[in-house]
């Protein structure tokens, strides 16, 4: 993003027609994020460029003459404190649909703010302007010639920078990413305003952004185990297709999973599979982890023979049976019934914690591209998981 603090010199000395199409750019990316946010069904992210392309074009059309002409001053403090205030409140707002019923409500919001700054830009509306201009003047010149009132949008505008920063570290969303950058080109085109081509730089790069964005999420919605991170069978299925020589495929199965589950409950029964799943991703061996579906999971070995891997294989099957996963459960307990209380106040409930040990069987098969079907080695990995498991689970079957 702070790349674009460089390009403006270089768009410059660009021809009268290049630059031109430089000015369009924004808006045919920005068109674009939109009509992919609404396939994709991922309309935050067609919001904020809508937001974007709004913002844009009134810079555009309305801030390419002086600040002190007119109300363009005030638009400018309009646009410094809207377009931040409204791309933080979409990283709080539910994932809606661009174009659904949903999202009326947000449409509504920015509409009713877009009306409003119609409303004040109209040419009888500019006494009105220019007194609340006035009102704010002390507060402007308050230190001088120093301006007061940009610092404080300048200000408002780092907090909404570190409030997206701090969602992307603790919510781990990818589309945070895109908000932050967007976010960022609207500080670095208030704090180098006066350049020119600084708002096509930054607009266009924080356009970019959205738009990696949303074919990143497109690829994990298609490729990504939502519930585990790991890449699922598609993706399998796909790594299966482009191999060459040897290679080697273990299948792997919790044991007992479904006891497990119908014991302490399906919500403790994703967590186990997101356990397994975290361990299973630090196995060596340059070995890929996939979820094939419900508890099994597949590693995929490509240059290796089965005997290669079963050192590496039984280091993450003593990993996983040597992690303490602890369980904790609500347990009703009813205290003795006292004269004057509820029922509320005799049912109490109270937790107990305890370890269980979860253990994986596996299973693994070798082939080569050039002789055999992956799907018939996939079905001998499986036939020598159920062995492993026939002869006391927790063990691995080569």
């Amino acid at each position: 993003m702070f790349a674009g603090l460089f390009l403006p010199p270089f768009f410059a000395v660009l021809s009268t027609a290049q630059q031109d199409m430089l000015v369009v750019l924004p808006n045919i990316l920005f068109m674009l994020v939109i009509i992919l946010s609404h396939f994709f069904k991922q309309g935050r992210s067609g919001f904020a460029a809508l937001l974007m392309l709004v913002a844009y074009n009134v810079i555009q059309q309305r801030l390419q003459i002086p600040l002190a002409v007119g109300s363009t001053l005030f638009e400018y403090y309009f646009l410094v404190l809207l377009l931040p205030a409204n791309l933080v409140l979409l990283l709080f707002l539910p994932e809606r649909s661009l174009f659904s019923f949903k999202a009326l409500s947000y449409h509504v919001i920015f509409i009713f703010q877009g009306a409003a700054f119609y409303w004040f830009i109209q040419p009888e509306q500019l006494p009105l302007v220019i007194n609340l201009l006035a009102v704010i003047e002390p507060w402007i010149f308050v230190f001088g010639d120093v301006s007061v009132l940009p610092n404080i949008l300048l200000g408002l505008l780092i907090c909404a920078v570190l409030t997206a920063a701090i969602l992307m570290l603790f919510r781990e969303v990818s589309s945070d990413q895109a908000y932050l950058s967007a976010l960022l080109a609207c500080t670095l085109t208030v704090v180098e305003f006066e350049q020119q081509w600084i708002s096509v730089s930054m607009f266009t790069i924080s356009a970019i952004a959205l738009l990696l964005s949303i074919l990143q999420r497109s690829h994990e919605q298609a490729f990504i185990d939502e519930l585990t991170r790991i890449p699922g069978r598609r993706a399998l299925n796909i790594e299966l297709t482009q191999l060459s020589g040897k290679y080697c495929i273990a299948m792997l199965d919790i044991d007992r999973f479904k006891k497990f589950n119908d014991t302490y409950g399906h919500d403790i029964g994703d967590s186990v599979l997101k356990m397994v799943a975290s361990q299973m991703a630090t196995v060596k061996g340059k070995g890929k982890v996939f979820r094939y579906g419900g508890e099994e999971f597949t590693i995929l070995f490509k240059g290796k023979l089965a005997l290669d891997c079963v050192g590496h294989l039984n280091e993450i099957r003593e990993l996983i049976a040597d992690y303490p996963f602890q369980i904790r459960q609500p347990v009703e307990r009813r205290e003795p019934q006292k004269k004057g209380a509820n029922k509320t106040d005799r049912c109490r409930e109270k937790f107990i914690e305890k370890t269980v040990k979860v253990t994986i069987s596996i299973g693994v098969a070798q082939g080569r591209s050039s002789t055999t079907n992956p799907d018939e080695v996939i079905i001998a990995a499986d036939k020598l998981l159920y062995k492993a498991k026939e002869s006391g689970r927790n063990q691995v079957c080569a």
